[in-house]
């Protein structure tokens, strides 16, 4: 079948090789393998590192039956800016201009957000009479409101009213809604005002754990230490101010490390917060293969997360990330991921920094205990969050989809 995707801000082959796919590119990959023809509709705006990868749109051939057609917006510097807005409207419409030119797909796999794309995916399906599939990773517009305060807030509100519109039109107009957790679907289908068919799924985000390269660099971090490890982009979902007020209360053990790997919006202001605390060390921006030699010499994962609508319903890909190294995790958010932790017994869930820096301890002087959670932190890997098991059955779910409408 010829499949088109939609999905901006994340890496792509031949574009970003440095960095390791996603939940887009593996199920890209994954049609691909099977002889599907694959179209990627993206940016040529680079989310993470904010930078335009190309000055007009391009066509990349990835191999014979899968291509990235990248498309042309114009850059931002902040994740919340009107700058943003006005890239994704671009994007949406650059979208649906070139639609009407190319050869119709059988089926399309758009993700959500952002809203712009989403619509217009749906849209055209609808007028082809194509199936569209949204899958929801985020819980646009919603979030906004917990983004934004003050004035912002309400100068906002007009336009986080109007995206709630297109938002609902989406769900309800979607052939199917996937999204990365059951809460999620849920969120969809009621904004919808749906009821759940059978097509409607949720799949979590999987994590490729894909052995890097022999590397080893004693100068990196000390192997000996309790080193508790963050990796990833140092942007404005995560509570900063959590990481420094755990740093104050394990401040005495000297054994303790708290390692922030990557860069972002916010790494200037992080490193300001944690000038005075010389158990926190920051990396900026890493290579992969570094990256993998901390978090294999770690012995927790930190997912500081701010406790905000959008965390307390998804399933993140730190999760699956640090338990795939076995990483007894530390998470700052409640909701769905919290009662995933808690009930595999695999790290600890809290906004409680002091009960958080007891449990650190407590693993710390405890190797039984401390190997009971790291267990079950693979376990919940395995059991959830591998990628080769994960995204040949969405696509099985796709195919199935394809076969039903050949039926009637």
């Amino acid at each position: 079948m010829k499949v088109w995707l939609l999905k901006t801000g994340e890496p792509m082959p031949k574009v970003n090789e440095e960095q390791r796919l996603m939940r887009m590119g593996m199920i890209a990959q994954e049609l691909s393998r099977r002889g599907h023809e694959v179209t990627w509709f993206s940016s040529t705006f680079d989310h993470f590192h904010k930078k335009q990868l190309y000055d007009k749109d391009t066509v990349i051939e990835v191999q014979e039956n899968y291509s990235i057609y990248l498309l042309h917006g114009m850059s931002y510097e902040k994740n919340i800016s009107m700058k943003r807005i006005v890239n994704h409207k671009q994007i949406a419409n650059q979208f649906e201009k070139i639609a009407k030119d190319l050869e119709k797909p059988d089926l399309i796999y758009a993700s959500f957000p952002t809203i712009d794309f989403a619509q217009k995916a749906v849209e055209y399906g609808k007028r082809n009479n194509i199936p569209v599939i949204v899958d929801i990773r985020d819980l646009w517009p919603d979030i906004f409101k917990y983004n934004l305060s003050g004035i912002k807030r309400i100068i906002a509100s007009p336009y986080i009213a109007w995206m709630n519109v297109k938002t609902k039109k989406i769900m309800r107009d979607a052939f199917a809604i996937y999204s990365i957790s059951e809460a999620m679907l849920e969120w969809g289908l009621q904004k919808g005002g749906r009821r759940r068919k059978t097509a409607d799924r949720f799949f979590y985000i999987g994590f490729d754990k894909k052995e890097k390269e022999f590397f080893e660099d004693d100068t990196l971090i000390d192997k000996i230490k309790f080193n508790i490890s963050f990796a990833g982009t140092t942007n404005n979902q995560f509570d900063y101010d959590k990481i420094i007020e755990l740093a104050k209360y394990l401040k005495d053990d000297k054994d303790i490390v708290i390692n922030i790997c990557g860069d972002g919006p916010q790494f200037e202001e992080l490193k300001e917060k944690a000038k005075d605390f010389k158990q926190v060390k920051l990396f900026g921006w890493l290579e992969s293969n570094k990256i993998n030699f901390i978090l294999k010499n770690s012995k927790l994962g930190l997912a500081p997360y701010k406790d905000t609508f959008n965390f307390q319903k998804g399933v993140t890909n730190k999760l699956a990330e640090y338990a795939s190294y076995q990483l007894p995790i530390l998470l700052t958010s409640s909701g769905y991921m919290k009662k995933i932790v808690e009930e595999e017994k695999c790290g600890i869930a809290t906004g409680d920094m002091k009960k958080m820096s007891e449990f650190i301890v407590l693993l710390k002087k405890d190797a039984e205990k401390y190997e009971e959670f790291s267990k079950n932190a693979y376990q919940l890997y395995e059991n959830r969050f591998i990628a080769k098991e994960i995204y040949p059955k969405l696509v099985d779910s796709l195919e199935e989809i394809m076969r039903q409408r050949g039926e009637k």
